[in-house]
């Protein structure tokens, strides 16, 4: 069990990362901002994380448990991509913060934390399913490279296509890639 102070601290560094990064994006972003939004000091951010990008890393980890906890497996059929509700009303909720991990004001290196966090959900959907191997890995990568680039497209758009358009497309593009 987690010490209480461990948690809150934590969430105050992870807190202090999302308001930061949809405030200034990523490239902006320095462990010092992160210890004074979070009202902690640089030793004590060090005894959890190595750097910023380890923070990141945990952040996204925990978003992928908290959609990967569906309950796809409880209704006893598959449905594909059974994750994606949740990430799109996760995007919709926190446009702003969206466009700096996807968006134009996203940094390199967390776009690709990003896509990795979402094709191992993709990975994880598919894993049930019958299909050889390679295959399943090239289906993984180009839906989840899909997901992630049209995330980007309509946090970015000023034309808002109603995000159920967009699961409906995304829902669509998988069952195609599943035949």
């Amino acid at each position: 069990m987690t010490d209480r102070r461990i948690a809150k601290t934590r969430r105050a560094l992870r807190d202090a990362l999302l308001t930061l990064m949809a405030e200034h994006g990523w490239d902006e972003l320095n462990v010092q901002d992160l210890c004074d939004m979070a009202n902690v000091g640089r030793s004590t951010f060090y005894l959890h994380y190595q750097s910023k990008e380890d923070l990141l890393s945990e952040s996204l980890n925990d978003l992928r448990l908290v959609l990967g906890s569906g309950d796809a497996g409880a209704r006893g059929v598959h449905q594909s991509m059974a994750f994606l509700g949740g990430l799109l009303a996760h995007m919709v909720e926190n446009r702003r913060l969206f466009k700096s991990v996807v968006g134009r004001r996203s940094g390199h290196a967390v776009e690709r934390r990003f896509r990795d966090m979402v094709t191992q959900l993709v990975d994880d959907d598919l894993c049930g399913l019958t299909m050889e191997q390679i295959r399943k890995k090239m289906v993984a990568r180009s839906l989840s490279g899909a997901i992630v680039d049209l995330m980007s497209w309509w946090v970015d758009t000023s034309d808002e296509v109603p995000v159920m358009v967009l699961e409906n497309f995304l829902r669509d593009l998988a069952q195609s890639q599943l035949k």
